[in-house]
């Protein structure tokens, strides 16, 4: 096993000893420390480079659940080398991988309660001002999902808070959990008085099976997920759905490539059968600083 010093780095890798001592201090390069200096093994460094090669052939997309996107990169996916990974964990946990650079693309729909506005005003809490692109995907339309004929006749919020219904919830840090918070908020309903609402589960589909499968009375979700299923939906809410690009990434190949997927007329051809979509202004750039 070959043991370099930080000066032979610099020169295998073709960049300055400054550059090998920020990335060692960011944990982003693997070294090893042999009396008290730091040293590297050639081994190591190779595997390194080779799978940070293949990184940049990819794209990593992180935050809010949704089955449109979902088909978008399954399509993308079919017709690329690269891969696009998709990592449902919410609005907000997705800004924060897309903060540490480990998401190359975050998607969001997080309604700012305060200035009741969607997602650039929440934006700068996450990510240094300037430093991401906007893009708009879609609208879509959020509300209560019901079993069947509406068997225990709930036609608003209250009723469900009310007549002493089952609810199921969405995970914290979800932009659905928050819509939920600020509809309630809006009609000075206490959570507390949702029979559910402390009981999480991670994204629309399995919302919408709960009520399905009679294990909840009611949910909170996408109007399309109830459409496939067969529920019945009370619309609450249209809301604005985004994508966030960090600009690092934003001119790369592998993302022009993957935008290119959200032009029309090509994107109509594959979402004709998604329902409580609006595509309309899908692919048009919101932040003006790019």
């Amino acid at each position: 096993m070959e043991i370099i010093s930080t000066r032979e780095l610099s020169k295998y890798l073709k960049i300055n000893e400054k550059k090998i001592y920020k990335l060692v201090q960011e944990s982003k390069i693997p070294h090893i420390k042999i009396g008290g200096k730091i040293a590297f093994t050639k081994e190591i460094i190779d595997r390194w480079i080779l799978e940070n090669t293949a990184r940049e052939q990819h794209i990593y997309i992180a935050g809010s659940d949704d089955v449109l996107l979902r088909r978008i990169i399954d399509i993308y996916n079919s017709k690329n080398t690269g891969i696009a990974f998709y990592a449902p964990i919410g609005s907000i946990n997705g800004l924060k991988m897309l903060q540490n650079n480990s998401a190359t693309i975050s998607c969001v729909h997080i309604l700012d309660i305060e200035k009741k506005e969607y997602n650039l005003s929440y934006l700068d809490r996450y990510l240094g001002k300037d430093d991401y692109v906007v893009i708009h995907l879609f609208l879509r339309e959020q509300g209560i999902y019901l079993q069947k004929n509406n068997p225990k006749e709930i036609h608003s919020l209250e009723d469900i808070a009310t007549k002493g219904v089952t609810f199921i919830n969405r995970n914290q840090g979800s932009g659905t959990r928050l819509l939920l918070d600020f509809l309630l908020s809006e009609k000075h309903m206490d959570a507390s008085a949702i029979n559910g609402y402390n009981a999480e589960v991670e994204s629309h589909l399995h919302a919408g099976l709960n009520v399905l499968k009679g294990e909840a009375d009611s949910a909170f979700g996408i109007q399309h997920i109830a459409y496939i299923l067969g529920l019945d939906f009370i619309p609450l809410f249209n809301e604005r759905f985004d994508m966030v690009i960090s600009k690092a990434h934003f001119y790369s190949n592998q993302v022009k490539t993957f935008l290119t997927f959200f032009e029309q007329p090509a994107l109509v051809n594959h979402i004709r059968d998604f329902t409580g979509y609006d595509t309309t202004k899908t692919g048009n750039i919101i932040s003006t600083d790019v």
